[in-house]
């Protein structure tokens, strides 16, 4: 099966925030946690009423946003090595991730990822008998992670992998493409059926679940450069929380220590401050980081540039790009 050129696209990036614009119709904040260069690509292909996303990023990222409300968005992990977390619950390669199971996602993924988003437009299938069966499963697919056997895992894998080589297959006629879209959508939505059981939630889920809330709390207080907290001492008092309590959370949500992730998000800010036009001195100062040689040589590490590197290269970016 082939698709018009406008309905396939490939897009590679170097910077996690042009990446997360890249994914048009979902709102999306991607913070990057680990340390060096980013490197990512997305290639997206429409067949029919079903949008498949291929997304491949090199770093630790925390990704937060919302799906189009009127989809059925489910991602298929190709690779996932590391510690993977969504909306509190730990994912691995064998779970299906399920983005529009809640109005919003918080998802924590690993440096060595593939992962195809497969979202199904319910009111642009092309076989109208099949938007009742989209629907319901929509509304039954509630739970954030779905796990699945080894054999469904590796048949959805395979078949999402079909829907993204046929995209770039040799042309044929106009019929014969119509024809194959729509066993594909058929084929996609019963194999999506197929992995979508329902499940209840276990006490380790409700645990884990716990643990995604106190994060989210930490988060809170670092979207606010007046009371972005500077340490963890400082941060506790704010919250009257143990250090403990903190560490613990933490390590089992994220597999990170609460100090390497304030400093993650902080720097990550600052490079938005960058890209929005401020002065290095200024972004820096404005989330708490008064030592500059230091916070350039960590910038350095998170990012694989100087700050002074990034700034110059906005400057010579029209602000439509900023």
């Amino acid at each position: 099966m082939s698709l018009p050129a406008e309905q396939v696209a490939f897009s590679t990036f170097k910077d996690v925030h042009e990446q997360a614009r890249g994914i048009d119709g979902w709102k999306l904040d991607y913070t990057q946690i680990s340390r060096g260069r980013f490197e990512g690509t997305v290639k997206v292909a429409w067949i029919g009423g079903v949008r498949l996303v291929l997304e491949q990023r090199n770093k630790v990222i925390l990704s937060r946003g919302s799906t189009p409300s009127n989809r059925l968005v489910v991602t298929v992990p190709l690779e996932l090595e590391g510690h993977s977390c969504m909306c509190g619950e730990k994912s691995d390669r064998d779970s299906l991730h399920v983005f529009s199971s809640a109005p919003n996602f918080e998802f924590y993924s690993p440096e060595r990822h593939v992962l195809v988003n497969v979202e199904v437009d319910i009111d642009q299938l092309s076989n109208p008998m099949l938007r009742p069966q989209a629907e319901k499963l929509r509304q039954e697919a509630h739970m954030p992670v779905v796990p699945m056997s080894g054999d469904v895992a590796e048949s959805l894998r395979e078949l999402v992998k079909l829907g993204l080589a046929s995209s770039t297959a040799a042309s044929a006629s106009a019929f014969e493409n119509s024809s194959r879209s729509k066993l594909m959508e058929q084929t996609i939505l019963f194999g999506l059926s197929e992995a979508i059981e329902a499940n209840t939630l276990s006490e380790s889920a409700s645990r884990a679940i716990k643990h995604w809330a106190t994060v989210n709390l930490v988060r809170e207080r670092l979207e606010n450069p007046a009371t972005c907290p500077l340490s963890i001492a400082e941060l506790c008092v704010q919250l009257q929380l143990s250090r403990r309590t903190v560490q613990n959370a933490f390590q089992l949500a994220l597999d990170i220590n609460p100090t390497a992730y304030l400093r993650a998000v902080r720097l990550n800010y600052v490079r938005r401050d960058l890209r929005l036009g401020q002065t290095v001195t200024e972004a820096a100062l404005r989330w708490g980081f008064f030592q500059l040689g230091a916070f350039a040589q960590d910038y350095k590490k998170m990012f694989g540039e100087l700050p002074s590197e990034t700034a110059r290269k906005i400057r010579k970016l029209s602000p439509v790009f900023r």
